[in-house]
C-alpha cells in the first residue's frame, strides 16, 4: 500500500475521508494540522496527499507550499467548503463533501504521470530482492531480517519494523495478484513479511527479547510460538493491541512509533484518532491519560 497525506482539521471528517480512500491501496498518514508536517513526511516518498481546506492550526495554504517544496512533491487534492480555485499549488481541487465514487476518481488523479507500477524490469529487480532476503532467511536471525544491530534500542526497533512494512507489506501487492508476476511478488513478500512480523514481535517485548537474546546465544535463531507467548503472559501488553478495529489500530501503531521517538504531544494525537473510533475502549483512555501526565 502507498503512503498518502490527509490533512484536515475536524476528525469526523477526517475519518470519513480515510473510509472513502480506495481500499487496499493506500496507508494513510493523518493529521489535523498543517505546520511541520512537510518536514516529517520528507523523504518518505509520499507521493500523493489530500489536503482539506480547514485545518486546526489554519495552516492549509502553508502545508500545500510546503509540499511543492519537497523531493519529489506529492501530487495533491485540495478539498474545499466552497467553489474550488482552478490554479494553486495542487493538482486537483474539489467542492467537498461529494459522494465517495466523486472523491475515488479525484484520487485517481493524482496517479503520478510516467506511474511505474507495471515496469516489468523493475519489478523483476523488486522480485530478485524478495527472493535473496526469503532464501537468506534459513540462516538469518531476528536482528539480521529487520536490518538492526543485536544492541538496537526499542526506537530503532520500530523505526525498522515501519520500514519494512512499508517495504515489504504483502497488502501493498496484492492489487497486482491477477498478473503472474504479481503473485510470484506477492507470495515472495507474504513469506518474507511474516518473519519481519514475527521478528518484531519478539524483539519489541522485553521479555520476549531477553528469552530471545538468550536463546540466540547458544545458536537458536527462532522462538516457538509457546516460548514467546509463556513469556509475553506477564509483560506489557503492545499499544497496537489496545485497539478492535483495524483503522484504530492503524493510529495506535503510529503512536507507539511516536512514543518510542518521545514525540508526545503527536502520540497524543494519534491516540485520541483511535479513541474517536472506539469510544467505549477504556484502554486506549487510559493510555491517553499516561500521555497527558508526561506533557503536563
Amino acid at each position: 500500500m502507498r503512503e498518502i497525506l490527509i490533512a484536515c482539521g475536524d476528525v469526523e471528517t477526517l475519518k470519513k475521508i480515510i473510509g472513502e480512500l480506495p481500499p487496499n491501496q493506500y496507508k494513510p498518514i493523518a493529521t489535523k494540522r498543517g505546520g511541520g508536517i512537510a518536514q516529517k513526511i520528507a523523504g518518505r516518498g509520499v507521493l500523493e496527499a489530500i489536503v482539506h481546506e480547514q485545518l486546526a492550526d489554519g495552516g492549509a495554504g502553508q502545508l500545500l507550499q510546503e509540499l511543492t517544496r519537497l523531493s519529489p512533491p506529492p501530487r495533491t487534492l485540495l478539498l474545499t467548503s466552497s467553489a474550488p480555485p482552478k490554479q494553486g499549488p495542487f493538482e486537483v481541487a474539489l467542492k467537498y463533501p461529494v459522494p465517495g465514487p466523486v472523491l475515488r476518481n479525484a484520487i485517481k488523479k493524482l496517479a503520478p504521470d510516467g506511474d511505474d507500477a507495471h515496469d516489468l524490469e523493475q519489478w523483476r529487480t523488486f522480485y530478485r530482492e524478495l527472493k535473496a532476503r526469503t532464501t537468506a532467511l534459513a540462516s538469518s536471525d531476528y536482528y539480521a531480517v529487520l536490518g538492526v544491530p543485536r544492541d538496537a534500542p526499542h526506537h530503532q526497533l520500530v523505526t525498522a519494523f515501519d520500514a519494512a512494512s512499508l517495504r515489504y507489506h504483502p497488502d501493498r501487492y496484492s492489487q497486482f495478484r491477477s498478473e503472474r508476476w504479481g503473485e510470484a511478488i506477492y507470495q515472495e513478500a507474504n513469506t518474507f513479511y511474516k518473519v519481519v512480523t514475527e521478528a518484531y514481535g519478539v524483539l519489541s517485548e522485553r521479555k520476549t527479547r531477553t528469552l530471545y537474546d538468550k536463546a540466540l546465544a547458544s545458536g537458536q535463531l527462532r522462538l516457538s510460538t509457546d516460548e514467546a507467548s509463556n513469556a509475553k503472559k506477564s509483560g506489557p501488553q503492545s499499544i497496537v493491541e489496545l485497539g478492535q478495529s483495524q483503522m484504530s489500530k492503524k493510529f495506535l501503531k503510529l503512536a507507539q512509533t511516536d512514543i518510542a521517538a518521545q514525540n508526545w504531544s503527536s502520540a497524543l494525537q494519534n491516540l485520541k484518532f483511535a479513541a474517536s473510533m472506539e469510544p467505549g475502549n477504556q484502554a486506549i483512555q487510559a493510555k491517553i491519560s499516561e500521555i497527558q501526565a508526561k506533557i503536563g
